[in-house]
């Protein structure tokens, strides 16, 4: 994490608990965060496109969003460090996460998963971390069946592709 980026995350954090407001908060940066694009943190830093045009242009863009939000998107416009803006929402929803006690859990199937499956997975990963469950499902044809669930720095695979590469290596060991 770049530490321009985490220092941002965390006074915005710290703002967001001082109001009382770190759900809300998280909310609309996951929110922002989804709809930062490339293009978007580019027109963030161009220098052919003034301050005030780039604050009027995301004024409209992001009408009704929090006033706290703007004046972070604003701050960064003004120092130059636009870029970091989506580093910046991931670490700040991370640091939301801890406070909300919610365990993020990215779930690679073949399939999208339909909402008793997520369930599921989502009440047998609570139970093991004693938290909250909120799940990313991303499609990834090449498992064929089962899921490979990707939590914090740990990946726990049921897939089939991942079964027969264990059938495969077993086979061969016993072969010799």
């Amino acid at each position: 994490m770049n530490p321009v980026a985490e220092r941002y995350a965390q006074a915005f954090f710290s703002l967001a608990k001082d109001e009382g407001r770190v759900a809300e908060f998280k909310d609309e940066a996951v929110t922002l965060r989804r709809a930062c694009s490339r293009e978007l943190v580019r027109l963030l830093d161009l220098r052919s496109i003034g301050k005030d045009e780039k604050k009027a242009l995301f004024a409209e863009c992001l009408a009704g969003a929090d006033p706290y939000l703007m004046n972070l998107l604003y701050l960064l416009i003004d120092k130059g460090r636009g870029r970091y803006l989506p580093e910046i929402l991931d670490a700040f929803v991370k640091y939301c996460n801890v406070e909300l006690n919610i365990q993020e859990a990215l779930v690679y199937s073949a399939r999208p998963l339909t909402e008793e499956e997520s369930a599921q997975i989502a009440q047998a990963i609570g139970t093991r971390f004693g938290k909250q469950v909120e799940i990313t499902n991303r499609i990834d044809e090449s498992l064929l069946a089962g899921t490979r669930i990707f939590i914090n720095d740990r990946v726990y695979d049921s897939s089939l592709k991942a079964k027969v590469r264990s059938l495969k290596e077993e086979l061969l060991k016993e072969s010799w």
